[in-house]
């Protein structure tokens, strides 16, 4: 039985025809509340509505970037109102404050949602089955539901929730509710189709890129050839000889040109001759790595010190040292950002994970000083009256490439110019070249092994530049010098090494950074798993029972790594190569095999087999369809990288960053690991094992230890 909080859930509604629960998902907001009308729909700033043709609407605050958010919750609340699924629909919620910080990030929406949102469709189902059981004079033990309907027990009679709004709304929200048992569950675990599947399908689903809305001009941008210079003068002569180019504006660090058309913008962006100010160094490949080459010795600071690491001679010491290349996001969809300002008001239509950030960005352009101090006294005085709207659309992808709002930033500042609405496109050019990156790393781990070639302890030395610094200036000095995004998944091994120690060293790069699917995770997993592999290697001990034996203490990784190996048949081809991994994030565990054949003396990866124990899962299809993704995101990353020339990015599009594309994709087989756990995430943990899996294969085929990459994609046919 779950005790409900008060300032959680609030009924909001009093009308005879819509009933409305609002929910409240942050500690720090009082409950929801809206303005009630008569009407038989309305859009109020709620979360579960239904109304009077029986039809439930769902208001959420994530951003669908096509993980299958939208599906998932809508699914916790749907289950334990028992309502009919073909019924549900899912909106958008706006970005007023009465949300909360809208954020999507970190696989963390089912994790944070499971107890919560079910909760809010049980009290909404108590509500109508108390509301029926008056009606009939009977104990509400006596009612049932299913699909939207209380039935009373052996007999003919029975209510639509419609039929029972105007007596719902008359029902005090519960003090407890009890939740199904995980045996009672109609929807959760189950396969079904997704909420947004049809609109996308049909082409009605609306994406920043498809913002339409009258008068419209399209803008795109002009940034900076080297990271940290600034246009100086700009010469727009020959662009206002093309028809449609309406004017070029300087804002933060770029320029920004506007015309009626994004052909126009395009054509007039490359006529401009613009004078660039820099003055600082230029940066090159070479300079980074040995950057990171001499930082890796330096003392940094301890991210875990577990025991101690002894500098005794008597055990066998192994040494091993990798790196990573800076990665782009390469969405499908570039940055967009759609800003209307008009009749005082900011309307930004965007494909953000961060609406909350995007307004914040927005604020900082759109008010003055003065205007900063009305919008506090507004606050004080609890306005709802909101100067900047954000509206998030789908994405084309995401990432984490939309948590920064620098696109949004750039929209502002240009719709500021004018009284009709700006859309602004980034050309994939740009988007691929003014990205904020996974950041380049590099390791050193060191182990010291006992007579069997187990690990007595492992020293992990990490040389990177900083996310967080570079999105938070400050930030290192604030944690002490520790960014825990970039030793995130080196802290906390699944392995039993009693004597365990991390080191981060920062390095300065004038390089903008940002989070990137998995983050810390992908770069570290591929290094921890790679040198686990070579221990094994040393140790003549097959590398699934190496892992099974260093796994005895963690049970639920163990089942997966068990999982994986009966899955893939490990080894049982004796023509084929097999490399395994496995790693635990975002509250979820994950095992991954690849299996390489070779062909004329060339290499083909015909297989990527892979285990997630997630917990208790909401749809299993989304989740492997978030598996299978992983490892094409993780894939690619095996073969693209970001290279720095005298300060500037050398890619600028898929052509020289490539992506997998379909006939490179080896066949995917996934499989979920059944529990009784509470959920973990399912959009990256599978990231992170997927690329020391098929490099370990590639081991086991040649005898050659890849230990920096990216490698060439004509590895493999």
């Amino acid at each position: 039985m779950k005790k409900i909080n008060r300032r959680e859930f609030i009924k909001c509604s009093v009308s005879s025809t819509v009933f409305v629960l609002g929910i409240n998902l942050s500690e720090s907001k009082n409950a929801f509340s809206s303005e009630i009308n008569n009407e038989e729909s309305f859009s109020p700033n709620i979360w579960l509505k239904i109304d009077s043709q029986n039809k439930c609407t769902i208001i959420l605050p994530e951003s669908e970037i096509g993980q299958g958010v939208f599906t998932g919750l809508a699914t916790l609340i749907a289950e334990e109102l028992d309502f009919d699924w073909s019924q549900i629909t899912v909106e958008r919620a706006s970005s007023a404050d009465i949300y909360g910080y809208q954020t999507t990030g970190g696989s963390s929406s089912i994790r944070s949602g499971w107890i919560k949102f079910r909760k809010a469709g049980a009290i909404a189902r108590y509500m109508f089955v108390e509301a029926a059981a008056k009606k009939w004079k009977v104990p509400a033990a006596r009612c049932q539901t299913k699909n939207g309907i209380v039935y009373l027990k052996k007999s003919d009679k029975k209510f639509q929730y419609s039929e029972l709004i105007s007596d719902a709304n008359k029902v005090n929200i519960p003090q407890n509710i009890i939740l199904k048992n995980a045996d009672q569950f109609n929807l959760i675990g189950k396969k079904g189709s997704r909420v947004d599947s049809a609109d996308k399908v049909t082409g009605k689903a609306i994406y920043g890129i498809d913002v339409q809305l009258p008068d419209m001009l399209i803008a795109t941008s002009v940034h900076p050839p080297v990271f940290g210079a600034a246009p100086g003068k700009v010469d727009d002569v020959l662009a206002k000889e093309i028809p449609g180019f309406v004017k070029a504006i300087k804002i933060d660090n770029a320029v920004a040109v506007v015309a009626k058309d994004y052909w126009s913008a395009s054509k007039a962006a490359k006529a401009l001759k613009i004078e660039w100010l820099y003055s600082g160094k230029l940066i090159n490949d070479e300079e980074i790595k040995q950057k990171l080459k001499r930082a890796i010795e330096n003392k940094g600071a301890v991210a875990q010190s577990l025991g101690e690491i002894s500098a005794a001679t008597d055990k066998k010491q192994i040494t091993a040292e990798y790196s990573v290349p800076l990665q782009a996001h390469a969405t499908m969809e570039p940055m967009n950002c759609t800003v209307h300002i008009h009749n005082g008001i900011c309307e930004i239509w965007a494909p953000t994970q961060s609406p909350t950030a995007a307004k914040e960005i927005a604020e900082e352009y759109y008010f003055n000083a003065a205007d900063r101090v009305w919008k506090k006294v507004k606050t004080l005085l609890k306005s709802n009256e909101d100067d900047i709207v954000v509206h998030t659309t789908f994405s084309g992808g995401g990432f984490g490439r939309r948590l920064k709002q620098d696109f949004v930033a750039e929209a502002v500042q240009i719709a500021m110019g004018f009284s009709q609405p700006v859309k602004l496109i980034w050309s994939r050019e740009e988007d691929m070249q003014h990205d904020c990156y996974r950041p380049v790393s590099h390791s050193k781990l060191q182990a010291q092994v006992d007579d069997q070639g187990y690990p007595v302890s492992i020293l992990h030395k990490i040389a990177s530049p900083s996310i967080r610094e570079s999105l938070n200036p400050g930030y290192l000095k604030r944690k002490k010098g520790l960014d825990s995004s970039a030793v995130e998944g080196a802290r906390h091994l699944a392995y039993a090494i009693e004597n365990h120690k991390v080191i981060y060293n920062y390095v300065d790069l004038p390089v903008p950074l940002g989070y990137w699917r998995s983050v810390g995770a992908s770069i570290n997993a591929y290094h921890i798993e790679s040198f686990i592999d070579e221990l094994s290697h040393k140790a003549n001990i097959d590398s699934y029972l190496y892992r099974k034996e260093l796994l005895q203490f963690n049970p639920r990784i163990l089942a997966t790594l068990n999982a994986v190996a009966s899955l893939s048949g490990w080894k049982n081809d004796s023509h084929a190569f097999y490399g395994i991994a496995c790693h635990s994030s975002y509250g979820s565990h994950v095992s991954t095999v690849a299996k390489i054949n070779r062909k004329n003396n060339a290499l083909e990866l015909s297989s990527i087999y892979c285990v997630i124990d997630c917990g208790q899962y909401v749809n299993p299809d989304i989740v492997k369809a978030q598996l299978e993704g992983s490892v094409v995101f993780g894939m690619s990353a095996l073969f693209s990288e970001i290279n720095i020339q005298n300060g500037r990015v050398l890619q600028s599009n898929y052509h020289d960053f490539p992506m997998l594309r379909y006939h490179q994709v080896p066949e995917i087989i996934c499989e979920i690991i059944q529990s009784a756990e509470d959920p973990g995430g399912a959009g990256e943990p599978a990231v992170p094992p997927t690329i020391p899996a098929i490099l370990n294969a590639v081991f086991a085929a040649t005898g050659e230890r890849i230990r920096d990459l990216p490698i060439k994609q004509s590895v493999f046919i």
